[in-house]
């Protein structure tokens, strides 16, 4: 069977990590430790004995990253690329127009690790580029028809290695791809899309792409959590909608003039049905398995005790919607003398369950 695009993407059998990799990390480190120390000395946090930090100073030590990052670009064929250039540039200006030593250590924090991720991206897009190119120039490609992938990477033992399931690529054409210098510290999978006889590079996903890619997708699993929490009742959740506030009858003590469970229940019913996303009763936010029931005199919600008189109801939805579905019910009340107020609110947060409800 040949393995997906996705099966292939960044899969290295045990042992044959590309050495590439290995550099890059090393290349990585020692970035890295040069801003810290740059950014030590800008911040105060490491002083020479014979050295007061001056803006002068701080402004020289930023340069030294700038030139150390254009040495990089020479050193890996990128120095001419409009990406590079401009983010260098951006890089400079924003060190001169720096008023004081924070302000440079800010630039060299922000602009730095930038443009040394830019120039290592695109000295990674080159090495793609010219896969690309001598694919492209394969004689057999003329003419075919349907669509293939083929997939080229390196292992530290095994030098440069071509999955080609579809075998469209000539002796000739693996070879200038297993000889190319430019291939030589490839550190990726790069994989190319064939179809009816035209090549095109896909997407690439390197480590740092598949890191990068992993925490998107963490964030959103998250959220969507937290979501589907708030919607069940297990997360608070907030927004406009309304405030429903239930009182006994003025001076009645009869059973037909005291706010009841299934009053409370009523309400709560319909304001569902008119669209309520979430709705609390006092401080109890109602969830799947809610009860709103009697215990003698008292009113049980979620199987504890809530103050009555206001029985005091929080629905989030849309407040013209819900408010107008209680018609029925305040039509109800006035004959017993139970009386139902309605504030609508732009800012209300239903708590999760055994938390307080604020407004």
């Amino acid at each position: 069977m040949v393995p997906t695009s996705a099966e292939r993407k960044g899969s290295y059998p045990p042992g044959r990590v590309p050495g590439v990799l290995k550099f890059q990390t090393v290349l990585i480190v020692l970035l890295f430790l040069t801003n810290t120390l740059v950014l030590a000395l800008l911040t105060g946090l490491v002083k020479l004995p014979w050295q007061v930090l001056s803006l002068e100073a701080a402004r020289h030590s930023g340069e030294q990253v700038v030139e150390y990052s254009q040495r990089l670009a020479r050193d890996l064929g990128v120095d001419q690329n409009q990406a590079v250039r401009a983010s260098l540039a951006k890089f400079k200006f924003e060190l001169e127009q720096a008023s004081g030593p924070e302000e440079v250590a800010q630039v060299v924090l922000r602009y730095g690790r930038e443009t040394q991720d830019i120039i290592l991206r695109e000295e990674e897009n080159l090495r793609r580029e010219e896969i690309l190119a001598i694919i492209r120039q394969e004689p057999r490609l003329s003419g075919m028809l349907g669509e293939a992938t083929i997939a080229v990477t390196r292992s530290e033992g095994q030098g440069i290695e071509i999955d080609d399931p579809a075998r469209l690529l000539s002796p000739e054409t693996v070879a200038r791809l297993k000889e190319s210098k430019p291939l030589a510290r490839l550190g990726q999978v790069v994989e190319v899309a064939v179809k009816d006889g035209r090549a095109s590079l896909v997407t690439p996903v390197s480590v740092l792409d598949r890191l990068k890619h992993a925490e998107k997708e963490v964030e959103s699993l998250r959220a969507s959590l937290q979501e589907v929490k708030a919607r069940t009742g297990l997360a608070p959740l907030s927004g406009a909608g309304i405030i429903v506030r239930l009182y006994d009858a003025e001076g009645g003590a009869g059973v037909n003039e005291i706010v009841h469970d299934f009053d409370v229940r009523d309400v709560v019913n319909e304001l569902f049905a008119a669209g309520a996303t979430g709705i609390a009763v006092n401080n109890q936010r109602l969830v799947a398995t809610s009860s709103i029931r009697c215990a003698g005199p008292v009113i049980l919600v979620n199987q504890k005790p809530i103050a009555v008189n206001p029985v005091t109801i929080y629905a989030l939805g849309d407040a013209e919607v819900l408010d107008s579905s209680l018609d029925l019910i305040r039509a109800e009340f006035a004959v017993s003398g139970v009386r139902l107020e309605v504030e609508r609110a732009s800012d209300i947060t239903l708590p999760a369950l055994e938390e307080n409800v604020s407004n």
